[in-house]
């Protein structure tokens, strides 16, 4: 996610750097789910539609070759063409001169921070609604969501089968051997209570912690996301969430080399605010979100709660 670069007559550079570490804190508190998402910046001027190509692996060779013979037989290739197309997104708000020169929130840092979170949490549900889309499965491994039951929560077992489910799948997994996992709060609280898990306030010093990193558990490191997706199981009053498992380049997150999403600050004089009475405090860019390969990313509904 890029910093801010634009700032108005009003704001010198220093104060327009500080803003930007105040919008970007709060915007990247609310963003977890683009985690280990393949992220690049489309370049300017070649089209907004991103195109990848998602190889199968090729049949394996078990049949010797004579001896000092060649591998003539030619093995045929079968690829997917998955497309992304960038879209803008983006929101503001209107600060009155009255307001910002009386109100307790000074240089409205509250409001930029308020904006920087509504950016955050943004791309976030962009993000989900796009992973939304991957296979799913069930608490104790229920054929379908109908059947999942208050009894059917998220634990070790579960856990294991996922990672099973990923390694037959061939995903590949991060550089430091894990897989990753976005989960809600209500089955962070049963995970929590596992006495296989291991929280992250325990790992070694030398680990890299991701933002929102709880723990982990049989080889997948998790993250807390907020933005909990609910779906209906067996009893209306309590929905089931789901948890998001992948492997890395499971799905990619991307933006625009020249509108990358980010703050804008204006408030200088011109022929729509002829007397500076309003400033406008802004978040927009071009962004997508978009699953590319199907078989290495999961989302595992349960229940959070037994009763």
């Amino acid at each position: 996610m890029a910093a801010a670069q634009n700032r108005s007559n009003g704001l010198t550079q220093e104060m327009m750097h500080y803003y930007e570490k105040v919008f970007l804190a709060r915007a990247e508190y609310e963003l977890i789910l683009d985690q280990g998402a393949q992220k690049r910046s489309r370049e300017n001027n070649v089209g907004s539609t991103l195109n990848f190509t998602r190889y199968s692996p090729l049949a394996l060779a078990t049949t010797a070759l004579s001896e000092g013979a060649n591998p003539v037989t030619t093995t045929l290739i079968t690829a997917t063409n998955v497309k992304a197309s960038l879209a803008e997104y983006g929101a503001t708000i209107a600060v009155s001169k009255l307001l910002s020169l009386t109100s307790i929130d000074v240089k409205d840092k509250e409001k930029i921070e308020l904006v920087g979170q509504n950016m955050g949490e943004s791309l976030n549900r962009l993000v989900r609604m796009e992973i939304d889309d991957a296979t799913a499965m069930y608490a104790n491994e229920k054929a379908k969501l109908s059947l999942v039951k208050t009894s059917d929560s998220l634990d070790a077992a579960d856990i294991a089968l996922m990672v099973r489910t990923l390694e037959n799948n061939k995903a590949k997994r991060y550089p430091d051997g894990f897989f990753l996992a976005k989960t809600d709060p209500y089955n962070k609280y049963r995970l929590i209570q596992d006495s296989t898990w291991v929280a992250a306030k325990e790992y070694s010093d030398v680990k890299d912690l991701y933002r929102g990193e709880i723990g982990e558990l049989y080889g997948v490191r998790f993250l807390l996301n907020i933005d909990a997706l609910s779906s209906q199981g067996d009893k209306a009053s309590h929905p089931a969430y789901s948890t998001f498992v992948h492997g890395a380049d499971a799905f990619g997150c991307f933006d625009l080399e020249g509108d990358k999403p980010k703050l804008y600050i204006v408030d200088q004089i011109d022929s729509g605010n002829q007397t500076g009475r309003i400033a406008y405090i802004s978040w927009a860019g071009a962004y997508v979100c978009k699953i590319l390969n199907t078989d290495w990313i999961r989302e595992f509904i349960a229940y959070g709660y037994t009763t």
